[in-house]
């Protein structure tokens, strides 16, 4: 009997690893083809985010895990060197946009459409069918996204639009909701023209977290889309009125921390509701007047009326994209957390509906990246990809940068302010001058952990502690008249402005970030992961 050849404990350890970690990655695929090497090279070029390990519960647990494209090694290697440079003139006309400048050319690629189908399709023939279609229009995306030279995050998970079909196809009404902060690049057109023209259904637009910007800026962005789309319907949404913000894209300080509370009054609300009883008033008339026809019906037409005729409500159907604050309006609408929310992207998996009343139904509907030609770092500031599993994020600190005055508001300094004063800043020495501020340092060497410096400020971004915000292109917040300067005066009424509240929010971060460094280090000696930061519920 031959021998055995050695093997150590390190190559045993490093073989658990990767078995672990192939259990971890692998999706599971319904309907998917049996070819291992089209298997294989999907796995390559796909990331799945979120995903809870394989084996300790059910094996299609991850169905509905976030899935983008992977960055290669040689992207990741360019966005560091250049977060090096030093950085250009901040140039606050780069944060005025319109819908144009972040939409595909074509509407065909905007989003993948649902293929005929009848009752009498098996459920097998179906998906399998749905499953072609989709790899058709992602391979026809990713090669206009080669050719462009630029590529962006889009979901490319089928179980996700699935659920996006499904909720299009149950609703009377459909809820277009978009972060205030960035409604160009939430807002997408394909998908609104899809439901508009060949579903033939009502969208309004709901522009929410609208607490978290200036009121000029809401009523603008109001009155941008209404003169763009006239047949559009705009409502301005916030969960939390209360916490309105008077200050101007954080020019006095980093805005201080929001208190979450129970879902209460929530501005926007009753405008919502009664435009889904005006629907079901208009679809009532509208029943009766219609005459009845002696024609034949065949098998589906009959099984659609029985359904009709015990729908006797009106179904509300919500979209966007991640982190857009659809659950909070859910939870805004009924004025109590009947669903639940993160802010951590994707945290919703799959619809879910609840009766607001026995003749209005709601539908949420999972966030989707839709396809955009908005750069990677704007998609993450947007909160559509999640900040933890960012693996370079020092370049969208210097996106960051040159839009606003970010070291003013992080009041930091220099690290080579005495060695070299006339050294110019750059995204890295930022993240860095922001780790040494805050006391981050690694465990081994005790140098300033610049990446989780850089973790810091893409968070205090997401959750608009500092606010990046877009305006329509040549904003004049003076030269609103008529309606909208009355709706102007509305916002502001609401705003509660403070004395004690404006000087909380001009004294130094120091304070607070000494407070949220001592809770950091008591909970990363039992944590190893709390440099990542918490998930706090919205």
């Amino acid at each position: 009997m031959p021998r055995k050849q050695q093997f150590s404990s390190k190559q045993k350890k490093l073989q658990l690893q990767e078995k672990r970690k192939r259990k971890q990655n692998t999706p599971y695929k319904f309907g998917a083809c049996s070819d291992d090497e089209e298997k294989k090279g999907e796995e390559e070029e796909d990331v799945r985010l979120n995903t809870q390990p394989v084996g300790t519960a059910h094996e299609r647990i991850n169905k509905y895990a976030l899935v983008f494209g992977a960055e290669s090694k040689e992207e990741i290697e360019k966005n560091k060197k250049q977060s090096r440079l030093p950085l250009g003139q901040i140039n606050e006309k780069l944060l005025e946009t319109s819908i144009e400048d972040f939409s595909v050319e074509s509407t065909e690629l905007g989003m993948p459409k649902r293929g005929k189908w009848d009752y009498k399709m098996t459920k097998h023939k179906l998906e399998l069918a749905e499953q072609q279609e989709f790899r058709a229009w992602t391979a026809k995306l990713d090669e206009y996204y080669q050719t462009r030279g630029k590529a962006s995050y889009y979901e490319r998970n089928l179980e996700t639009w699935r659920q996006l079909w499904r909720t299009l196809e149950m609703s009377d009404i459909v809820l277009f909701v978009c972060d205030i902060r960035y409604p160009t690049l939430h807002f997408s057109y394909p998908v609104y023209k899809y439901i508009t023209e060949e579903l033939d259904k009502q969208v309004i637009l709901v522009l929410n977290k609208i607490d978290i910007v200036h009121p000029s800026v809401s009523v603008s962005w109001k009155l941008y889309f209404e003169q763009k789309f006239p047949e559009l319907r705009v409502v301005l949404f916030s969960a939390f009125p209360e916490q309105q913000k008077l200050v101007e894209n954080s020019a006095r300080g980093l805005l201080k921390r929001q208190n979450i509370k129970k879902p209460g009054w929530a501005y926007g609300a009753d405008k919502l509701i009664q435009l889904a009883k005006c629907h079901y008033e208009d679809r009532k008339s509208k029943e009766l007047d219609t005459p009845m026809t002696s024609g034949g019906k065949d098998e589906d037409d009959e099984r659609m009326g029985e359904e009709e005729e015990d729908e006797e409500y009106v179904t509300i159907g919500l979209i966007g994209q991640p982190n857009a604050g659809k659950s909070s309006l859910v939870n805004g609408i009924l004025q109590d957390k009947k669903v639940s929310v993160s802010r951590t992207p994707g945290h919703t998996k799959h619809f879910q509906t609840i009766f607001y009343s026995s003749k209005i139904r709601l539908c949420d509907c999972p966030g989707l990246v839709f396809p955009t030609t908005a750069p990677k770092q704007l998609q993450v500031l947007s909160g559509m990809y999640p900040v933890a599993q960012v693996k370079e994020p020092y370049s969208i600190v210097g996106y960051i940068a040159e839009r606003i005055d970010l070291i003013s508001l992080l009041r930091i300094s220099h690290p080579n302010m005495e060695d070299m004063p006339d050294e110019p800043w750059s995204a890295w020495y930022i993240c860095f001058a922001w780790a040494e501020k805050n006391g981050y340092m690694t465990a081994r060497t005790a140098r300033a952990d610049v990446y989780r410096g850089a973790n810091s400020i893409l968070r205090l971004v997401v959750t608009g502690r500092i606010c990046v915000r877009f305006t329509p292109q040549n904003y004049q917040p003076d030269d609103l008249c008529g309606s909208y300067r009355d709706l102007l005066t509305e916002l502001l009424s609401f705003a509660k402005e403070e004395e004690k509240g404006d000087e909380e929010e001009e004294e130094e971060f120091s304070e607070s970030s000494e407070e949220n460094e001592k809770e950091g280090s008591s909970s990363a000696k039992g944590n190893m992961f709390s440099v990542l930061g918490d998930q706090d519920e919205m």
